[in-house]
């Protein structure tokens, strides 16, 4: 994997010169930049996966930085560092994408577990990214040489050329091939052909099977099995071909003619890691692409309909006819649809659709099948129960030599699992990852679209700021795993006792804000803050013991009390009010508003007893 790439932009020399020397290692290359501008440009070359910036800045500032390069690439891990006097900066960065937020000054141990974090991110992402790519290059290859194999007679005179490729998509260092001398009992092979980047690769071209330690491999590849293994992994008298093809890594495929074994496909890589499940079974293909070659007896339209593509991929595929209508499917499409051949036989594969595209998508996508003979991309179908799901596909005119369609090839994979993660990195973003309630950095937003909607309606808002009472003594007692589960069993119960328009966040340690939203009385603010307040009578079950929860609740109102952020610090004071009081209680900011007149309260602090 090659190195991480990080951008950090900073117009103090000091903070960069320090983040510098704390992100430079082995797996990380840094480039520094000093200003807005500067850093817009060095992106462009540089091609980063994360940027450090800070925010304020002469000229061009974080933030307008950040806008553009969002705009270059919507995938780059981003992290701010600043004081963050401005709160507004807050809601704007999260607006753009920002990943991440560091307060200066840096917390080293903090920082780099965070940077660490998000390294991990990327080059998982990239390392899915890598084998999907490779995958859907090697089905590429593998497509194209059925069909320039099965169209020419003398196949080999373009064999040289179609493993050049080969190799290219396969990501691999190495590519031969082996045909054995005698077909009964083979003793020997001789090299048919041979590929390598290594120019101290000088193999033989004779291979006698005895003098090399190979019989155990010649057994193996005899019954059809494929041999895929790390030179670290095999004994020393066993990494003759390793060494003389100057590989570490390195898949041998069996190749036969005529249901006999007629040589094999070697190939390498100087990568420690073994070629994966998906990329072996399609380069099998590959094998017995060459076996029905060599066999010479089925016509272009048979071979591609019963080539291995077809039989052994895990990739779903299906085969068209020239108008459209399926064919041929195989046990990956039946295994990822749900549908079997009867079913879809004759059909149109608009038949499971997802409803999700519009026609000029489809339009496009023909189009392009019609003027270059292919698509390829993204696109939501359907399984026979009804499940929507995501899926790779590619899909291929089939020509005869007049020019004319004759079939089209389908070829997808279901990456639903992919695009979820996705979306789960997004939800960590914003959510506590202990309790699944939102973080306090959307908490200013949900409560700019509380107020917005509140002054359509004529209704009010109300924050209620919660805080466990006698949580430390839990977290010495009992240990913090107890103490975790304490807060879980909180989150629950606000979760199940609030409505679905209202916010609930974690807002640090054992504190909670709540947003309730369009509150039409006083009346019906009270009633749910008391309900939130039977918290105390609903004791954790943990581990056999009983643990009672205690909570002291400061309540606010808007427009009465305050705006915006403002809301959550009158709040906070009203909670220290029921600290002061004895804990355990409920304050409103102004009590005499909030639980007087025609609401009918007669006291500012409500005390609930356990």
């Amino acid at each position: 994997m090659k190195k991480l790439k990080v951008l950090v932009v900073d117009d103090d020399k000091i903070t960069t010169n320090i983040l510098f020397k704390m992100l430079e290692n082995d797996q990380r290359e840094v480039m520094l930049a000093s200003s807005g501008e500067e850093g817009v440009d060095k992106f462009k070359s540089f091609g980063p996966d994360i940027l450090l910036s800070d925010i304020n800045m002469p000229g061009m500032n974080g933030l307008e930085m950040i806008k553009i390069i969002r705009d270059l690439d919507s995938q780059v891990k981003i992290a701010i560092f600043t004081n963050f006097d401005n709160k507004s900066y807050l809601l704007d960065a999260i607006h753009l994408g920002v990943n991440q937020f560091f307060f200066k000054p840096f917390d080293k141990e903090h920082f780099l577990q965070v940077i660490e974090r998000l390294s991990s991110e990327i080059f998982k992402i990239k390392f899915i990214q890598r084998s999907l790519t490779r995958h859907q290059n090697i089905l590429e290859a593998v497509n194209k040489m059925s069909q320039r194999f099965l169209q020419h007679n003398d196949w080999d005179e373009t064999l040289y050329e179609e493993m050049h490729s080969l190799k290219d998509a396969a990501e691999a260092s190495a590519l031969f091939l082996f045909k054995n001398e005698e077909s009964e009992d083979p003793k020997l092979a001789r090299r048919f052909l041979f590929i390598n980047e290594n120019s101290d690769a000088q193999p033989a071209s004779i291979l006698p099977y005895n003098s090399l330690k190979l019989n155990a491999l010649k057994e193996q590849l005899q019954r059809a099995e494929s041999y895929n293994s790390l030179k670290q992994d095999v004994v020393e008298s066993g990494q003759a071909l390793f060494y003389e093809y100057r590989v570490n890594s390195l898949l041998i495929i069996p190749v036969f003619s005529n249901g006999t074994w007629w040589g094999f496909l070697g190939i390498g890589n100087n990568e420690n890691r073994v070629f994966d499940a998906t990329d072996a079974n399609t380069l099998k293909t590959v094998a017995q692409l060459i076996g029905s070659a060599i066999d010479n007896q089925y016509n272009l339209k048979m071979l591609n309909i019963r080539s291995a593509i077809f039989k052994h991929t895990v990739d779903g595929v299906l085969i068209a006819n020239a108008e459209n209508e399926i064919m041929h499917i195989n046990d990956a499409f039946t295994d990822i649809t749900g549908y079997t051949l009867d079913e879809v036989h004759k059909e149109n594969p608009k038949f499971f659709a997802s409803g999700q595209h519009d026609k000029n998508f489809y339009r496009d996508l023909w189009h392009k099948i019609e003027t270059q003979g292919y698509w390829q991309g993204e696109i939501k179908n359907r399984k026979k129960n009804g499940e929507m799901f995501i899926a790779w596909q590619s899909i291929n005119a089939i020509k005869n030599r007049r020019g004319e369609v004759e079939n089209y090839i389908s070829i997808f994979s279901d990456v639903t699992a992919q695009r979820s993660d996705d979306k789960k990195y997004a939800h960590l973003a914003t959510h506590d990852a202990l309790t699944g309630l939102s973080n306090r950095l959307i908490l200013n937003d949900r409560i700019e679209h509380a107020i917005f909607h509140a002054e359509r309606t004529q209704k009010r808002v109300a924050v209620l700021f919660c805080d466990l009472d006698n949580f430390k003594p839990i977290n010495d007692t009992y240990g913090h795993d107890v103490g975790d589960k304490v807060l879980q069993h909180c989150a629950d119960y606000f979760r199940s006792t609030l409505r679905s328009e209202d916010t609930i966040c974690r807002y640090g340690g054992d504190e909670f804000v709540i947003i309730l939203e369009e509150v039409d009385s006083f009346t019906t603010m009270k009633a749910l803050a008391e309900k939130i307040m039977q918290i105390t009578y609903s004791p954790a079950l943990i581990n056999g013991h009983v643990i009672p929860v205690e909570m002291s609740m400061g309540v606010s109102v808007y427009p009465t009390d305050a705006a915006g952020e403002d809301l959550i610090k009158k709040a906070d004071e009203a909670m220290y009010k029921a600290k002061r009081a004895g804990k355990n209680k409920m304050v409103c900011y102004q009590s005499e508003e909030c639980f007087s007149g025609k609401e009918n309260a007669e006291k500012d602090i409500f005390n609930f007893a356990i």
